[in-house]
Formats: structure tokens, C-alpha cells, sequence
């Protein structure tokens, strides 16, 4: 049984965008924020240093709304019904984080159009792809406890093995779904496969996830096994084979 509920569209949305030095504070004001904010916080978007110099760039694009040297930008809305409430919370939980230190530099938007210059930033995936060509994308899930630790080992491993390696990384954080772009200036099977390996064995050491809000598929039908246990994928192909004895709905996908 399913049930839907039909809610209004929030009348007020307040926008900013923020700079953090370290990750442990970027966990704390996400806390903080969710409770200040009396359930109005609607998005929590992290960008990586390296996510957000690559999207700026030299600034012709999106200009540079904070300086391109913090460690962390979190773009952050909330979204309520009350005009002018809704705005004097906002601002005040953003100056009790400033008061706290824990966050470093800020921008509010004053207008929809600043509103959709900030998002302009976080979703310019086209630039993120050109600047890091050929790009491999990862989209995975893990506690938030262990992200940093994890993106750091990664990166680490890539340029092990590739030293001239990139990795961008952004994501929601709040629901521990974080994007992972990689280049190692190759597409060749080999070289894919190798930097799979690296995300995806390092994921399993955190009992993380390997796809967050995508499917397995084909893609990544060999590596299932990094976020599910013998037991688990064993049941999947008893449900399978209950289901589809002939294999024919979306043969192939998940389960060979």
C-alpha cells in the first residue's frame, strides 16, 4: 500500500553559498543548520576544492563568488511559507555559525536570478566533465564519518598508480550520497577497470555503497559484491529465478 500526501509549494526560498576549512566542521554545521532551520532546510549541496576550482575556472563562467582557496563549499537553501521569518532565521543561523566558526565565508543571495547563479555552480556538470577529460563517474554512498578519509585514500591511490590523476567530489552528504569524478587521461577497458578497483575495494572497507542513485546494471554488475554479502546476492538470484525462471525481463542486469 502506498499513500500520498500533497503539500503546497513553499512560498519563500533563501539560498547561500559557503566556505568551510575542514571536514569536521562541515559535518557539525550540517547538524547545526538541520536544527536551526526547524525542518525549512530543503538542500545541502558539498563541493570539494577541487570540484569548485574546476567549475569556476578562470571566472568567465560563473564569476567567483568566494575565493577558490577554501577547503569545502556547501551551497545550502531552505524553503518555508513565511516571507519574512523565513529569512531572519536563515540569516541568523548562518551568523551563529559564523559566531561558532564554522564556517568561514559566505554568500546570500538577494534575488531568484543570484538563487539560480548559485545552483548555476554546483550543476555545471559540463564543465566539471570538460575540465576533467576523459571523465570516469562514480556515484556512491557511505557514512559521513568516514567520507574524508575515504575521498583522501582515494585520490592517493589514483595518483599512486597515475600521478597525473584528478579527482573532483561533491554531493547531498546529508543522505551520504556523494559524485566521485575521475581522469586518468584514459578510457581504455584496462585503466577503467583499474580505477574501479581503487573506488570501489576502498567503498568496501567502509561498508559502503556502490551506487547511491543509480542502478547496477551492467556497469556494475562485477562489483556488487563490494556492498552486498554472499548471503544477500544469493537471495536476490533465488528471487530472480522465482520470478523470471526464463530470464527474459532485463536479462542480464545485476545478476548474470
Amino acid at each position: 500500500r502506498a499513500v500520498l500526501r500533497l503539500r503546497a509549494l513553499p512560498r519563500t526560498q533563501n539560498s547561500a553559498l559557503v566556505a568551510i576549512t575542514d571536514f569536521e566542521k562541515l559535518a557539525t554545521f550540517l547538524r547545526q543548520m538541520d536544527s536551526a532551520l526547524g525542518g525549512t532546510l530543503s538542500a545541502f549541496e558539498v563541493m570539494w576544492n577541487d570540484f569548485f576550482t574546476i567549475v569556476i575556472g578562470d571566472g568567465t563562467k560563473h564569476g567567483e563568488p568566494l575565493a577558490t582557496t577554501h577547503p569545502y563549499y556547501v551551497l545550502i537553501e531552505s524553503s518555508g511559507s513565511h516571507d519574512e521569518l523565513d529569512g531572519s532565521r536563515f540569516e541568523l543561523a548562518l551568523g551563529e555559525a559564523f559566531e561558532s566558526e564554522l564556517i568561514i565565508d559566505a554568500v546570500i543571495a538577494q534575488s531568484k536570478q543570484q538563487q539560480a547563479d548559485l545552483w548555476a555552480i554546483r550543476d555545471d556538470i559540463e564543465a566539471l566533465a570538460e575540465g576533467l577529460m576523459p571523465p570516469i563517474p562514480f556515484d556512491i554512498s557511505l557514512s559521513i564519518d568516514t567520507m574524508e578519509e575515504y575521498v583522501n585514500e582515494v585520490r592517493l591511490k589514483l595518483e599512486d598508480k597515475w600521478p597525473a590523476a584528478r579527482i573532483a567530489t561533491f554531493g547531498h552528504l546529508g543522505d551520504g550520497n556523494i559524485h566521485l569524478i575521475v581522469t586518468v587521461d584514459s578510457l581504455e577497458n584496462d585503466a577503467v577497470h583499474a580505477v574501479e578497483e581503487i573506488v570501489y575495494s576502498t567503498l568496501a572497507e567502509r561498508k559502503g555503497v556502490i551506487s547511491a542513485e543509480h542502478g547496477i546494471g551492467l556497469d556494475k554488475r562485477d562489483y556488487l559484491h563490494y556492498s552486498r554479502s554472499s548471503d544477500e546476492i544469493t537471495l536476490m538470484k533465488t528471487l530472480k529465478t522465482a520470478l523470471d525462471p526464463k530470464c527474459i525481463l532485463n536479462p542480464g542486469k545485476i545478476i548474470r
